[in-house]
């Protein structure tokens, strides 16, 4: 990564953990974006070359940490470690998604089972349907999990579900 590339990632980490940090006392939609600029100590313009709206960060940043549980769970090479590690992950970020449904924000999280699942570069209406049903039952279990708070561990949560059959 050049010196200017290095740069506009810290310009992105700076605004995102604005936005985080001022989600945590402030009303999504009451938040603006100068505001979150002046909290970050950018400029407009850095935000909007970066971002299209406060949504698009937070988008961002949920598919970083998607990336992130992917590479962890890719690492292993092992499918049966799938549930854990995704369990894992959410608990790992668990004061991010909380607070993502204090805002009721779940969409987002669901938005982004659906990227990773890659729903849209199915090639074929079986595929497709297939991916949904597995994003829709991924996002069932991890909603109710955050909307109960994410009092369980991610070990808890794998012997409730283990009865699943």
């Amino acid at each position: 990564m050049n010196r200017k590339q290095e740069l506009n990632a810290f310009i992105k980490e700076c605004i995102t953990n604005s936005l985080i940090r001022l989600m945590e006392k402030t009303a999504f939609e009451d938040i603006t974006i100068t505001e979150l600029v002046n909290d970050a100590g950018v400029s407009r313009a850095s935000f909007y070359r970066n971002f299209e709206s406060k949504k698009d960060i937070l988008t961002q940043y949920l598919r970083a940490l998607m990336r992130e549980w992917g590479e962890d769970f890719e690492s292993h090479n092992d499918i049966t470690y799938f549930s854990e590690s995704l369990l894992l992950h959410y608990y790992k970020n668990k004061d991010f998604y909380l607070l993502l449904y204090k805002h009721r924000m779940s969409d987002l999280v669901f938005e982004t089972i659906r990227w990773a699942t890659r729903i849209d570069e199915s090639s074929n209406h079986i595929e497709r349907y297939t991916k949904s049903a597995v994003a829709g039952l991924l996002f069932g279990s991890v909603d109710e999990w955050m909307r109960q708070g994410m009092q369980e561990t991610p070990e808890e949560i794998l012997l409730l579900t283990s009865n699943f059959s």
